[in-house]
């Protein structure tokens, strides 16, 4: 009796520890690593496209904080569970003590896109650094799947080619700030 426990024991163990030990990851190629400066009178955006996964944006609209979103092109299943951190970058080898922020899930907007994890304000400006620094900001997070399926998600951003597109966001950042100012109420 107590070998069957025991073997069972370890069984469901094994089966648990598999279940939480793999990962899918999403990244982008080194060579095909770039930055699109998207820019209009009330938004400035600046969007990696991630192959096989879909897009992170930094997005400034006039008279709101910077957010940073991932978005993933296809519906699944709810996220339960979800962070952000700056990583260091896949040809660095040193560790990085970074702080997990909570990440906020927002809906399609008017049915045309798809849900986007987002971070907003202090956050988003930290992941804005973190390229600065050459270190990857990476998305982890976790779908309302089956118990024995709780696979973590990993989608880390570059930074390379980062610094091509950097000034011009941070020149629409500018002249929205200064358009700003300009409205008299």
């Amino acid at each position: 009796m107590n070998m069957k426990f025991y073997s069972g024991l370890i069984a469901l163990l094994l089966i648990a520890s598999a279940a939480k030990a793999y990962a899918d990851y999403y990244e982008v190629p080194m060579m095909e690593a770039k930055w699109d400066v998207e820019s209009g009178q009330s938004e400035c955006r600046l969007k990696q496209t991630i192959p096989n996964y879909g897009a992170a944006v930094f997005s400034h609209r006039s008279g709101s904080a910077l957010t940073f979103s991932l978005q993933e092109r296809r519906v699944k299943a709810d996220i339960i569970k979800a962070n952000v951190s700056e990583a260091t970058a896949p040809w660095m080898h040193n560790e990085l003590a970074s702080p997990n922020y909570a990440v906020y899930l927002d809906s399609a907007a008017h049915g045309k896109d798809f849900d986007r994890l987002s971070v907003y304000g202090n956050a988003a400006e930290d992941m804005l650094d973190a390229l600065l620094r050459g270190n990857a900001p990476t998305f982890v997070y976790v779908r309302a799947t089956t118990i024995l399926d709780m696979r973590e998600i990993r989608v880390s951003v570059s930074p390379i080619r980062f610094l091509e597109s950097y000034d011009d966001f941070v020149q629409c950042r500018e002249k929205l700030l200064h358009s700003r100012s300009k409205i008299v109420y």
